[in-house]
Order: C-alpha cells, then structure tokens, then sequence
C-alpha cells in the first residue's frame, strides 16, 4: 500500500510539472483567440463589453503567469497537491470568462452565432490537448465555458437552437471522454518511466555487483593460479630431479608413472584456471600486430617432449605471414589445439601451417588420429565434452581445451572450426585476420641455442616458498651447479656477499612476499652486481603478466615447468651471457 500511494504521489507530481510546462502556450493562445473573437465581435454595438471582457481576460493570463513563475522557483520541492489545485482553479476561472462570453454576446445572428461556436469549440478542442494529462483541470475549463453557452440555446426553445444545444453538449462530453483516454495514456507513460527508471536502477546496481564479484573473482583467480601452482611446481622438479637418481634403479618404472601423473595434475591445473578465467570474464584482449611462425614454433617446441612420448612428430610449416591478434590468447587456442592432436594421436606426424584467405590467414593443425564423426565436429568445442572418453578418465582431460579455444576465439572475434575424417585424422583451424609486417612490435625472443653446461654454473634463485626453492636447488644440483637460494633480493645480496660468489643466472619468482615483486628483485639486485642473465617463474598466466614481463625484457616461464624446460632457459641465458 506505501509503495502504491508513493506511485501516487509521484504521478500527481509529473501531472502537476505537465500542466505547468503547457502552460505558456495555453496562455498564448488564449490571448490570440480572445483577441480574435473580440475583433470579429466588434461591430456588434458591444464595444465596451468586448474591451472589459478582453481586460478581464488578460488581467487573468497575467496572474497565470505569475503563478507558473512561482511554481518554478520552488524547484523540485513544490507540494503537488497545492499546486494541482491551483493550476485547476486557473483554468476553471478561464471556462467562466468564455462561458460569460457565450451567454454575455449571444445573439440570433449568424454570423455571432457562428463566431461563438466556433471560438468556444476551438478553445475546448484546444484544451484537450494541454490538458489532457490531467482530466478534472481539463474538465474545470471546458464545462464552465460551454455549458452557459449551450443553456443559452436551449432557452430560445426553438429546434434548431435546441439541436444546436444538444449537438454543443455532446462534443463537449466526447472532448471529456477523449481528454480522459490521454490522461490514462500519459499516465502510462509515466508509469512506464519511472519502472524503466527503477529497471535501470536495479541493472545499474547489479552492474556494479557483478562489476563487484567479477573483481573478485580476478583476484582470486590470479591468487589461486600462484598458490596452486607452487606445490605442482615442486612436485615436477623433484620427480625430474629423482629421475636422473634413479635413472638405471628398478624403480624407475614407478617414478615415470608418478611422473606421468604429475604431468595429468599440471595439465588438469591449467585447464581448470584458463576455463576459470574465460568463464569470469577476466581476460582482456589486446591484439597488434605479430609474425605467426615464431609463436607456431615455440607452441610447438614446448610440446614437443610430449609428441615424442608417443613416438609422433610435430612439424612448422614455414611462413612469413603476419596476423592480428592477441598472442597470448592465440598462443592459447593454439596450444589446446595441438594438445588436442597429441592426445588422440597414436602414429604419424602433427602438422602445423597457415594458409591465406584474401584478408585472413588460416592457422591449421593437421594430425593423423581417431578423427571425428560429423553429428560431433560441433558438439566438441563444449564444456566438459570428450569424445571416446565415456568412463571420464582423468589421464585423458576434462574437455576444456576445446571449450577454451571457442570462448578466446569469441572473445577475440576469431573464426574457429574443425574438419575431420573417422580414422583418418582431423584438421583444427582459427581464422585471424592478416596483419601488416610494418606495424610488427619487436618482442625480444631468441631462439633456442645448444644447450650450455652448467657444471659450475652460479645460479641465485629466489622464491618465498620454501618447498619451490628447495625442489629448484635440488634440480640444479642435479646438474652440478652451485646454488644459492634466497627469499628475497636483500637476503640474496647478504648471502652472495657472504660467500664471496657472483650468480651466472637469477631464478626469481614474480609473486613475492615483500612489497617488490620478482622483477624489481632482479632489478634491484642488478643495480648491485651487474647486468647478470636472469629468467622469471610465475603461476600467472594472464595476458597482462607475459606482456609486462616481454616489456621488461627478462624471459618468462609459466610454473609448473619441467626440469628439462628449466635448464633450456637456463642454459640459453648462460650460452648468451658468454657469447
């Protein structure tokens, strides 16, 4: 019932604005049309009449307008009820100077006769209009100004008055019925507005919410992708490292199936945080333009220790083409793509090229696997489908992969699709348009070099979990390096200082404990000791963190790695360094 009266009272009040808003035309032309009708009139012999009523007429217009004056200077706080009282009092006091003029300048001759009515029907007409938001202040003028007319007809009781009379009296009625359905209509319209306003208001409001949980939800993403991705970090580089122990023990079929779950646990970790953010909306596209085949080869070389675990090869087809888009995210749908192939490939080869279509360029990955039936070429890019995997066995994903590269494709407005043949094979592809080798960014990127030894080799690594410091210093000295291992860029400093050693290489984390991160560590411990080679591990693999690291010009490494992708970089930074 509150919420109803409330309504109410802000109906009346847009009622009240309308009335006073028409107001000036409705003064306008009441001014031209009592003007009119007293210059017609006038050589009825009632001159003195016509110039006293024209008077009275003004004098009224005149406190109309005063009183819209002071209707405006109340602003927003006026008293709807007060002044939708007011404004009804005017316009009745209006309908009785016109109703006075019916009756005062009636007369039996045509041409008065047709002036009145015509005048009076014109101004009740008229009144419809400016009026019609509110039916009784329309009713209060147009009931006094014609009823006296049309009693003054049916009082000369003769039939043509009589029917003139009544005729008068029924379009006065059907003006009233009329001007009651614009009231209804414009009420509506109210009413609309003010459920669009409070529409609005509520979207706004679950905007900013989900604006709200959106953030959060980023924030927890990039929270959980570090600190999931810390103890699988570990657990691959000590696996690795017991690998190289164990390398002739009888055990060692048992340390390769620990590893192949270690590598099903990173691969289910990433898929679950990439389908996470696509979900969340907290990726952002950037693209610019970039030369496909390096981004094709390092996808490539990346999983390549994967393709030879099942005897398949992967091959780059040559290219010179550029495209457009965001590397990042491309690199994304490309990488599911090709893991995709690895997993439901058992010979062969994987081939991955490009093809020009007029202003685009086809990104293919060919491989030789089970292949897909055509009623599924579609139903594969959905979340959680697999096809040939009906017991959901974990070895084999969580049909993500595909449902990740559709929702990028569609955030970077990437065509995407998939032609297949059952048991010949499959041909995955995203369609990118063609970019322009004169806008390329120089990337810094180097290709990997013969793998540097690194008996002897100082490396510093730096990272606030214990366990991850542990497992890298345990990896490195597999490889017979000396390994000084720090939490921060001050201990590290202090311990170097210490044992008089000078790091060949820095192994820095990028989410650190202290308030600077693994790149200012580097930074800072560079301003100390030289421009000293030095890589960054994070479990952040948003589009932000690889171009902030590209800008900084340190090579970036998403945890978890394999020891074997550990000691390319390492031995790449190295081989650099002393070149």
């Amino acid at each position: 019932m509150k919420a109803n009266n409330t309504h109410l009272h802000l109906i009346l009040r847009e009622q009240t604005k309308l009335l006073f808003e028409h107001l000036p035309f409705v003064l306008y032309g009441v001014m031209a049309a009592s003007a009119g009708l007293v210059a017609v009139l006038w050589q009825t012999s009632q001159d003195a009449t016509l110039l006293l009523w024209l008077l009275a007429v003004y004098l009224l217009t005149g406190l109309r307008w005063l009183g819209r004056r002071r209707f405006l200077q109340q602003g927003h706080h006026f008293d709807p009820k007060y002044w939708i009282k007011t404004a009804i009092a005017f316009t009745a006091a209006s309908g009785v100077l016109w109703g006075i003029a019916g009756v005062l300048f009636f007369s039996t001759e045509p041409l008065v006769l047709i002036t009145l009515t015509i005048f009076l029907a014109a101004m009740v007409a008229g009144a419809v209009s400016s009026h019609s938001c509110h039916t009784p202040a329309f009713a209060a003028f147009a009931l006094p100004a014609s009823l006296p007319f049309i009693a003054r007809c049916i009082a000369e009781a003769s039939t043509f008055y009589v029917v003139l009379g009544t005729v008068s009296l029924v379009y006065v009625l059907i003006n009233i019925h009329y001007g009651r359905n614009l009231q209804n209509m414009v009420i509506q319209s109210i009413r609309l507005r003010f459920q669009n306003a409070e529409l609005v208001e509520e979207l706004t409001m679950q905007k900013r919410v989900a604006e709200q949980a959106s953030a959060a939800k980023t924030r927890f993403l990039a929270a959980a992708s570090h600190d999931l991705r810390q103890p699988v970090q570990a657990i691959e580089l000590l696996i690795d490292a017991l690998g190289t122990d164990l390398a002739n023990h009888p055990s060692k079929g048992l340390l390769n199936r620990i590893q192949e779950a270690g590598h099903g646990l990173r691969n289910l970790l990433n898929t679950l945080l990439d389908s996470a953010k696509v979900n969340s909306a907290a990726i952002t596209a950037k693209p610019r333009h970039i030369q496909l085949e390096p981004l094709l080869r390092r996808v490539c070389q990346e999983l390549a220790p994967q393709a030879r675990l099942k005897n398949l090869d992967i091959r780059v087809a040559s290219t010179k083409a550029c495209g457009y888009s965001d590397p990042a995210l491309l690199e994304l749908i490309l990488r599911n793509y090709i893991e995709n192939a690895i997993k439901y490939s058992h010979k062969g080869r994987i081939l991955v090229g490009c093809r020009r279509l007029g202003e685009f360029i086809r990104i293919e990955v060919h491989d030789m696997g089970i292949g897909i039936p055509t009623s599924a070429q579609e139903t594969v890019f959905q979340e959680y489908y697999q096809l040939g995997n009906p017991e959901r066995d974990k070895a084999k994903g969580l049909g993500l992969g595909l449902y990740i590269a559709d929702s990028l494709s569609r955030l970077l407005n990437h065509d995407l699709g998939v032609r297949s043949t059952v048991g010949k094979g499959s041909m995955f592809y995203v369609t990118v348009p063609l970019g322009k080798s004169s806008h390329l960014i120089d990337v810094p990127h180097h290709a990997p070099a013969n793998l540097t030894p690194l008996r002897g080799k100082t490396v510093l690594v730096i990272d606030d979990d214990d366990m991850v410091r542990a497992s890298v210093s345990e990896m490195l000295s597999r490889w017979e390096c000396n390994t000084v291992a720090a939490e921060n860029a001050e201990a590290a400093l202090r311990i170097l200082v210490a044992q008089g050693k000078m790091p060949d290489a820095i192994v820095a984390d990028y989410r650190l404990q202290t308030k600077c991160n693994g790149m200012q560590a580097i930074q800072s411990l560079r301003s100390q000791l030289g421009n000293v080679p030095a890589v960054i591990l994070t479990g952040d693999t948003g589009a932000s963190r690889v171009q902030e690291a590209n800008q900084s010009g340190f090579k970036l490494l998403h945890k978890p790695l394999s020891g074997v992708q550990l000691r390319e970089a390492l031995s790449e930074l190295i081989g650099q360094a002393s070149a």
